[in-house]
């Protein structure tokens, strides 16, 4: 258990260090993805990266996986359907449910948007030691563990 401090700083608060620099990092890739004319945001990326990584699944599961309510899924999705980067299809078992599948056009922009978004995360770890890396890591999994078992 952390001591209790009598004063409070923001500026070292592990949730303001942690919200700075993810702010910092989704900036730096849209104004990145924006220079080298690739139409697509940060979060629509992310949205990509799972559905790249587990195609087919669920939109509830891709949902739950993202953080994001349902209705926010689903108008990320629909423009992601209407840029031609996934398709919807209903389930096999239940056709009320989606799953989403990349498109090719979807895999090819993936390729190219993966290699802008690792350039920027390595440049934003140059000077740092690999083994801190994996330390902060490692704290970032417990501190979102922690917090998603509140």
């Amino acid at each position: 258990m952390r001591h209790n401090k009598t004063t409070y700083s923001f500026e070292e608060s592990l949730g303001h260090l942690t919200s700075q620099a993810s702010r910092m990092i989704l900036k730096r890739i849209n104004q990145e993805l924006a220079r080298r004319d690739l139409p697509l945001t940060s979060d629509q990326f992310s949205t990509l990266v799972y559905v790249w990584n587990q195609n087919g699944q669920p939109q509830y599961t891709l949902a739950e996986s993202l953080n994001k309510d349902k209705t926010t899924m689903t108008r990320m999705l629909a423009g992601l359907e209407s840029a031609g980067l996934i398709v919807r299809l209903p389930g096999s078992t239940d056709a009320r449910e989606k799953n989403v599948f990349l498109t090719d056009r979807g895999n090819q922009m993936m390729q190219d948007v993966t290699q802008v978004v690792q350039e920027v995360l390595e440049n934003a770890m140059a000077g740092i030691e690999e083994a801190d890396i994996d330390i902060c890591k490692n704290v970032l999994r417990k501190f979102y563990g922690n917090l998603c078992s509140l």
